[in-house]
């Protein structure tokens, strides 16, 4: 499914599992793990994969890492659903300076997970 077709629902595991970022919480190995599978799982190329990041799933929940009282424990499904929108286009890092920063090391942390070597 490429990025245009796919439906919120369709979106809803990638969403998920890019939130795990932005928890105020550690990243253990596993989850890195996780979240490549999900990515690899998606059919997404690796800029489109990138795009629902930046695009898509950032501008939602970067707050949440400047928040000292920020989500732990994840996001309900109905919360993604209601705040994340699907987005086209490549992808755009713009926020706080160490925010941007730190989704960058997530992202290259975890693509070192990916099960297969994605193309683009």
């Amino acid at each position: 499914m490429n990025m245009i077709e796919a439906s919120p629902e369709d979106r809803l595991p990638l969403w998920r599992a890019y939130a795990e970022f932005f928890l105020d919480t550690e990243i253990d190995e596993p989850t890195y793990a996780y979240i490549a599978r999900t990515v690899a799982e998606s059919g997404l190329s690796r800029s489109e994969a990138e795009a629902v990041l930046w695009n898509e799933v950032f501008p939602a929940l970067h707050a949440n890492l400047r928040n000292h009282l920020g989500v732990w424990d994840g996001w309900p499904d109905e919360w993604l659903l209601a705040h994340l929108r699907i987005a086209s286009g490549t992808a755009v890092r713009s926020g706080p300076r160490a925010t941007v920063a730190e989704i960058e090391r997530c992202w290259n942390r975890m693509r070192a997970y990916w099960p297969e070597p994605q193309s683009d």
